[in-house]
């Protein structure tokens, strides 16, 4: 398959994913009520995190080494499910015994069930992983986009089907909420399988070595996986701090958090489609000027992208929430309008540490996000007992910001090159201008959709105006979504 075929396969698939998530937690919110909801929300995260660990960096060392080997695969392969099976488990094991500490710091004792069921989802995850990255490394793409796709679509139909059999059996839904995204994980492995290649350990020959994966998907997995846990830290701070039903605070935050997150979605592409670029150019001895440029263009066409999306969604958070989630979580659009700023800073700040790592010092990467979750944890501790959950919002924000002035300095240090001050004046007063528009309208229901689309073309028009955008922009925003797919 070509290329291009494949990335707009796999770029379908990750539409697919995202809405699927959105769906589910629109839907379940509706379906729970606050409270539960963001008991759900707690338990989704800790899912996500479990995908970061065992999914993320040996899904990559698979495709790589099948890429550059293909005679290989299936020792590669062998070599990997034998890992991520023994790595599961033993994961797994872990999370049942600290089930019940985590239940008493969330103040719930149904945590320490539902912990646990969400424990078999590590061997599953770390199996699914290694199909997924089979697949890739042959450049099946079109195999492995169905796979997600599929997968997606199964994770909508299980939970609600079987939130409403454990509802209606069993009189808790919540079981059936994760017991669905149980069931999609078995059914896309069992999938990925089938679509898998059919590969023969050579007879005779040395077995590919297992170091070698963990080598390489060690310094990924840790830095996803940081990364991964400020974005979550808040909310379990949240649950476990706010006196008054924190069960209901939980809700009112999981909410803030799901639209807080679309920044950093938009940006993650960019960190994907920099990184390979800034490793090329540092290893081949380019000059610092172009890799100046480069790194300069970038986060230039990152802030321009996220920075007025931004100020939409803080500038209308309280009619936002209530249109998508009901006027029972409009008590989440405060911290949202903090949050969704912090987690722009956040994501601007995975961008200047993957950069950090193009340049082959990850170890600085991991430091700068140490710091930035423990700086996070403080505040969080410090914040949230005097302004409830605006205190988790404003935390974080602060924890990014301060990560993120770090990152810099250690970029410009090196290339001397961050944001050109001109352009971000310019970008910066004409987001301004969206945020104190919208926040005036206050637009509801479905005047909200028009409103945004009227006042984002009004931002595009002041940078035209201001003769801030031109034709390398719209190939740069264009790079955000066609992403490098070379393994």
């Amino acid at each position: 398959m070509r290329l291009g075929q494949g990335t707009i396969y796999l770029m379908i698939a990750e539409v697919m994913f995202i809405l699927s998530g959105w769906v589910i937690h629109i839907g379940s919110k509706k379906i729970l009520g606050i409270s539960e909801y963001g008991t759900f929300g707690i338990l989704l995260s800790l899912l996500t995190l479990y995908r970061i660990f065992l999914a993320t960096g040996v899904n990559r060392a698979v495709s790589r080494y099948i890429s550059r080997d293909p005679s290989q695969a299936g020792s590669i392969k062998h070599q990997a499910l034998k890992l991520q099976i023994a790595l599961g488990i033993g994961f797994c094991i872990v999370v049942w015994v600290a089930a019940p500490a985590l239940a008493r710091l969330w103040h719930d004792d149904a945590f320490i069930g539902y912990i646990r069921l969400t424990g078999f989802f590590l061997p599953v995850f770390g199996i699914y992983s290694v199909y997924r990255g089979t697949l890739n490394g042959f450049t099946l793409f079109g195999r492995e986009a169905r796979v997600s796709i599929i997968y997606s679509l199964l994770k909508i139909a299980l939970v609600f089907i079987l939130i409403f059999i454990f509802s209606y059996w069993w009189g808790d839904a919540l079981y059936g909420a994760v017991g669905g995204y149980l069931a999609a994980i078995i059914g896309a492995t069992i999938l990925a399988r089938a679509l898998c290649p059919t590969m023969k350990v050579r007879k005779g020959a040395a077995a590919f070595p297992i170091t070698r994966i963990v080598r390489f998907a060690f310094p990924v997995v840790l830095f996803s996986f940081i990364i991964s846990l400020i974005q979550y830290l808040d909310l379990y701070f949240v649950r476990a701090m706010v006196q008054e039903d924190p069960g209901l605070a939980t809700g009112y935050y999981t909410c803030a958090q799901q639209f807080a997150r679309i920044p950093y979605m938009l940006l993650y592409a960019l960190s994907l489609t920099i990184f390979p670029k800034i490793a090329a150019g540092t290893a081949a001895g380019d000059n610092d000027e172009i890799v100046a440029g480069m790194i300069g263009q970038a986060l230039r066409g990152g802030l321009l992208l996220v920075l007025p999306i931004a100020a939409l969604i803080g500038g209308g958070a309280q009619p936002l929430i209530g249109w998508i989630y009901g006027a029972d979580s409009i008590a989440g659009g405060g911290a949202l309008q903090v949050l969704i700023f912090g987690q722009t800073l956040l994501a601007l700040l995975m961008v200047l540490a993957t950069i950090i790592m193009a340049q082959g010092r990850p170890w600085i990467s991991f430091l700068i996000m140490s710091g930035t979750l423990l700086l996070d944890g403080g505040l969080n501790y410090l914040l949230i007992p005097t302004y409830n959950i605006n205190g988790a919002a404003i935390a974080t924000t602060l924890a990014a910001g301060a990560g993120m002035i770090c990152a810099g300095l250690v970029v410009y240090r090196r290339f001397h090159v961050l944001l050109p001050p001109l352009s971000t004046v310019k970008i910066v007063f004409a987001s301004t201008i969206v945020f104190i528009s919208v926040s005036l309208i206050q637009p509801e229901g479905w005047l909200i959709p028009p409103i945004y689309l009227l006042l984002f073309s009004g931002y595009i028009l002041l940078l035209l105006l201001f003769r801030e955008i031109d034709k390398d922009d719209w190939r740069m925003l264009q790079s955000l979504l066609y992403k490098n797919q070379k393994p």
